[in-house]
């Protein structure tokens, strides 16, 4: 009895202790931050979080694509399986906070719904633009060659309140978009490949070469520029796509974090001393002008690209440039590498691997 006693005397105190230690501290501050705004999008035309305060400058540096759920909507694929090398039609829907499927969007880049797939050791890139019904069930022709798990992105931006929309404002009433994210596995003997080495230059089918210039930082935004060249000659007649010269994703190694911007302007070509150094005055993402995303360049016919972004954190990221020119879109890969201190420029040319998707 005289043990059993000393135990619940023990116990007394330290229940006493803990309670007296809890309310001291109290509740964590970032328990409930997660919920509902780890996708939000990073986009070079969406000004970052102006306005909004400091909750919402926080939730513009949260990088999107990581949960299947945001804000009361959610990616709802029919399969999560895929055969290999075989293509048919993947179909979802978006449903919304009253939990029917979403019809009504705000377009944004000529199209309602951007849809990027890719396998999650960064190969096997696509970008799909699905059509949709009028009960809201999107549908596009899809074809995975290779086994493993893919990560499919669904990038849109709901409707403002009104007849047949979803409420979804930012703070200054504009629409606020979104990138939700889902798994699709192809089943078989898988085969990673290891990222590419960082590079500042990408050969793409065609006789075309793309050149990276900038630097990638953590700690602001980080601007970068991208010179198209076939034939070891600047190409200066690049057509629009999507609304834009060109249209820029960038997703982080590890856990497939997606990044997404639009051009900023058309600049000079960079220099070959300027190459692996940042762009002079380059300032914060939502400080650039968004009326250059509109893919109007330069009279002289510079064929440089300008993208803004914010890197949310140190860690490689796979980048993947879209672009179109003689009437057929083709992407350009490159790997960055992000530091832990701040920022890092790009490093000098090296060889990459082909990209493996065309439109």
């Amino acid at each position: 009895m005289t043990r059993i006693g000393g135990f619940g005397l023990a116990l007394a105190v330290l229940f006493g202790v803990s309670y007296v230690v809890g309310t001291t501290i109290g509740p964590s501050q970032d328990g409930d931050r997660s919920g509902g705004t780890d996708g939000h999008e990073i986009s070079a035309a969406a000004g970052g979080a102006a306005g909004g305060g400091a909750d919402d400058m926080l939730d513009a540096l949260r990088p999107g694509g990581l949960a299947i759920s945001e804000g009361g909507y959610t990616f709802d694929p029919d399969e999560l399986t895929w055969p290999a090398g075989r293509s048919r039609a993947y179909t979802f829907r978006i449903i919304g906070p009253d939990g029917r499927p979403l019809t009504a969007y705000t377009r944004a880049h000529e199209a309602d719904l951007h849809l990027i797939v890719v396998r999650r050791d960064l190969t096997g890139y696509q970008h799909l633009h699905p059509t949709r019904d009028a009960a809201g069930t999107w549908s596009v022709p899809l074809r995975l060659a290779a086994p493993g798990v893919y990560r499919v992105f669904a990038d849109f931006a709901p409707a403002v309140s009104g007849a047949g929309g979803h409420a979804s404002d930012t703070p200054d009433g504009a629409p606020a978009s979104m990138t939700l994210g889902a798994d699709v596995t192809v089943g078989g003997n898988l085969a990673p490949t290891a990222l590419p080495a960082p590079s500042t230059t990408a050969t793409v089918a065609g006789g075309y070469t793309v050149t990276m210039s900038g630097e990638a930082d953590r700690r602001e935004g980080s601007e970068l520029a991208f010179v198209v060249a076939r034939n070891g000659r600047p190409v200066t007649d690049l057509e629009e796509y999507l609304g834009a010269l060109g249209h820029l994703v960038v997703l982080r190694e590890g856990d497939l974090a997606y990044l997404h911007s639009h051009p900023l302007t058309r600049t000079r070509p960079p220099t070959a001393t300027a190459t692996a150094s940042a762009t002079a005055g380059a300032g914060p993402a939502g400080a650039a002008a968004t009326s250059a995303a509109t893919g109007d360049g330069d009279e002289d016919g510079d064929s440089a690209l300008s993208f803004a972004t914010r890197f949310p954190s140190a860690g490689s990221y796979r980048l993947f440039l879209d672009f179109r020119h003689a009437g057929q879109v083709r992407t350009a890969e490159f790997t960055m590498t992000v530091a832990e201190g701040g920022g890092v420029s790009t490093p000098g040319p090296a060889g990459t691997r082909p990209p493996q998707h065309t439109h």
